[in-house]
């Protein structure tokens, strides 16, 4: 069942980047198991009361007997820091076909983050169930201005993804820009931070408990274990070393699951334009 989005301004918050143009973008490259290879491109902008956190990434790399390609980008926006919407864009490709790939925007209301998808598992499904949406379809599209056009699509409205209101707590994140944002700006003690998983039917939630900033020669080491259903009892976690003047130096991946493991070391190429600190907790 597809229906349209709440109201003709929800997206607006969305659209904050092409209106107030890149305060900061920051780039990163990295190694991960399998051979493979890791970029990533971050970009915040203010306007007004609200933060916007784009981070799109790119992974490559060889396993279980074929070339594997993932594609993702998380769009995040914050007032006073907390979480206020979440628009994500995967895309798995194996052995250059499309595998999977999917376009979810979760909204922040009263009853919680209130999700919508569009997808379709081939182009007639997808010209059919999402005429307004076609022209993002090849991967050539892959970041370029969907979200402008997502209530054309039309979405489908999905209550078996929602984030219930109780499931909300203060400070709550969202992964990539926890990883890639917020881990720049912890608090200088051990805490929490509560992460919803877009997308999750189940277990949608999880926490991160950091440690203790552990200082280096010119940095801070935070790290936190990785806990959910989905992985193994022990063994995964997530670090980043950051800078003083809060910049982020490298991030490290330690995954654990039934399926399989793997690592990965991201490191920073570098930020052009002004940095924006947050505006709430």
């Amino acid at each position: 069942m597809t229906r349209r989005l709440p109201h003709p301004l929800a997206l607006a918050l969305l659209l904050a980047p092409s209106l107030a143009g890149a305060a900061e973008t920051c780039r990163f490259e990295g190694a991960t198991s399998h051979d493979g290879r890791a970029a990533v491109t971050t970009t915040v902008a203010a306007a007004a009361d609200t933060l916007t956190i784009d981070v799109s990434l790119a992974l490559t790399m060889s396993a279980w007997f074929a070339d594997w390609k993932y594609l993702g980008q998380e769009i995040s926006t914050w007032r006073a820091g907390e979480l206020q919407s979440v628009a994500t864009n995967t895309r798995t490709i194996v052995d250059d076909r499309i595998k999977k790939q999917q376009w979810d925007l979760f909204l922040r209301g009263p009853r919680g983050l209130e999700a919508y998808r569009v997808q379709a598992k081939t182009l007639a499904d997808f010209q059919r169930l999402h005429p307004g949406f076609v022209r993002h379809w090849p991967l050539s599209s892959f970041g370029q201005g969907w979200v402008q056009d997502y209530r054309a699509a039309p979405p489908e409205r999905r209550p078996d993804l929602d984030l219930p209101a109780n499931a909300i707590t203060p400070g709550l994140r969202s992964p990539l820009a926890l990883a890639f944002y917020w881990s720049r700006f912890l608090p200088p003690a051990a805490g929490i931070a509560p992460v919803f998983l877009p997308g999750f039917k189940r277990n949608a939630r999880t926490e991160l408990d950091f440690s203790p900033p552990q200082p280096g020669n010119g940095w801070e080491r935070r790290q936190a274990p990785l806990i959910h259903p989905g992985l193994g009892r022990t063994g995964s976690s997530v670090a980043a070393w950051v800078s003083p003047d809060h910049y982020l130096l490298q991030l490290a991946l330690d995954v654990h699951a039934a399926a399989a493991s793997g690592k990965a070391v991201i490191r920073a190429l570098g930020c052009q334009g002004i940095q924006i600190p947050p505006a709430g907790p």
